[in-house]
């Protein structure tokens, strides 16, 4: 960790252009804060541009729900399973793989299930007003999202166990049978006789533009924007005073880590290692896939989603764990085209592209929204696995509450980085953005 003494130039400094980094900053604007991100690529580039599009705020239950070691055996060995490891590197996973399934079961899968949701409910109604403010709203799509069955029974047990917990909390579904699958989707293969719609489902035509006129809006106001690599964090003392880009410091008041899979090794240099994981993910985009469709699906037997957007359709999944320096798998792709055929039929599949990225998870499901319990004026908001784009707004609320000092809207107890390093990490107010007799909002620390 280098160290610094420089005076604060930017009241806070994000780490990170996707859509947590970027909705963070709005919100610190908000507050009065004069804000700063940092970020190598275009904004949205990572996981953000890669995801499914879907603004899901029934996004609730892990993906580890009641596995046990022999079905998640199972599940890395199916080719078909969207879970899927490098098993040359199965012996340094099998701890983590441990720790995840400690969370499998009910009582746990209840208590994360209900963290997420307190997340994730305000997320849609959060992003509007921005959205409205860039200029973006026609972005996104409300026409909810069709998770798709071969029976009567296979609905009926996704409804009865895997919808338990939304059905508890009044969340709008139907059950729907093959008359209301051809009203929503009528090119969905035959064989799909029943399902459930989710009308509150949204899904946004472009998840990198989605994020660049976020990103656009936060430069409208006076946002800072630095292209480059945060290398290392700069400290006085047990504080953060910015981070080090090159030969160059960049000053400023509160860093927020929000760098997706690069966000660990800051956490590592303040002292608060996390079991974290960069798990892989990938997309075909069909750009004349030469079928109509407007409802997001979700084939329960396949578990990929197709997505409509703007210039096609894509199709996204996979779980692929063994980390970021393994080789592109297109076998993945190849499995994920074949789901989409089976699902659809009459798509073209060429001219496609294709992508693999990574995302950020950690062994609960749970993400990372904290202040640190070693070094002041340093908050952290990652591990967010496939759910980055619902969270982003609310997540973004909840940083800027941690770093005004406002009390947040939501128990971010369940998102503390301390249940990982046994520190605390609650406290005081770490600043408060107050106007000086200009009426410039300046910081000062509480």
């Amino acid at each position: 960790m280098t160290t610094a003494t420089s005076s604060g130039s930017h009241d806070c400094l994000v780490i990170g252009a996707g859509v947590i980094g970027v909705c963070a900053a709005l919100n610190l604007q908000a507050r009065g804060a004069r804000v700063a991100i940092i970020e190598p690529a275009m904004p949205g580039s990572g996981a953000s541009f890669g995801n499914a599009g879907i603004i899901a705020n029934t996004n609730l239950r892990p993906v580890f729900a009641g596995l046990t070691p022999l079905s998640l055996l199972s599940m890395l060995r199916s080719p078909s399973s969207p879970l899927n490891v490098r098993w040359s590197r199965i012996l340094g996973l099998t701890p983590w793989f441990l720790r995840m399934l400690s969370h499998a079961g009910p009582a746990e899968v209840e208590r994360i299930t209900r963290a997420l949701a307190s997340l994730c409910q305000p997320g849609s109604a959060l992003y509007e007003p921005l959205l409205e403010e860039a200029g973006a709203k026609a972005l996104v799509r409300p026409h909810g999202s069709l998770a798709l069955t071969r029976s009567a029974e296979a609905r009926d047990q996704h409804w009865d166990k895997g919808l338990e917990f939304l059905r508890r909390m009044n969340i709008p579904m139907e059950k729907v049978d093959r008359r209301r699958i051809d009203e929503l989707a009528p090119s969905v293969n035959p064989a799909y006789t029943h399902g459930v719609y989710s009308p509150a489902y949204q899904h946004t035509l472009d998840p990198q533009r989605f994020v660049q006129s976020l990103f656009d809006l936060f430069v409208a106001r006076g946002g800072v924007s630095i292209r480059g690599h945060a290398d290392a964090l700069t400290t006085a003392g047990d504080r953060v005073t910015g981070i080090r880009t090159g030969a160059s410091t960049v000053a400023a008041d509160s860093v927020v880590v929000a760098a997706g899979t690069h966000s660990p090794r800051f956490a590592r240099e303040a002292g608060e290692p996390v079991p974290h994981q960069a798990v892989g993910g990938y997309h075909a985009m069909l750009r004349s896939p030469g079928i109509t469709l407007e409802t997001p699906l979700l084939p329960l037997d396949f578990r990929v989603a197709i997505t409509p957007m703007g210039d096609g359709i894509r199709v996204a999944g996979t779980y692929e764990f063994g980390g970021e320096g393994t080789t592109f798998d297109a076998s993945r792709i190849d499995g994920m085209l074949a789901h989409l055929a089976a699902v659809l039929p009459g798509i073209q599949v060429e001219p496609k592209t294709i992508w693999r990225g990574f995302r950020s998870y950690l062994p609960d499901g749970l993400p990372i929204i904290s202040r640190s319990g070693s070094r002041a004026g340093l908050f952290y908001a990652f591990g967010f696995s496939s759910s980055g784009m619902i969270n982003g707004s609310s997540a973004g609320r909840a940083v800027a509450d941690l770093v005004e000092g406002t009390k947040p809207s939501i128990d971010l107890e369940p998102f503390s980085i301390g249940r990982f390093t046994g520190r605390p990490t609650a406290g005081g107010r770490e600043q408060a953005f107050e106007r000086d007799q200009t009426g410039t909002k300046t910081a000062s620390r509480a």
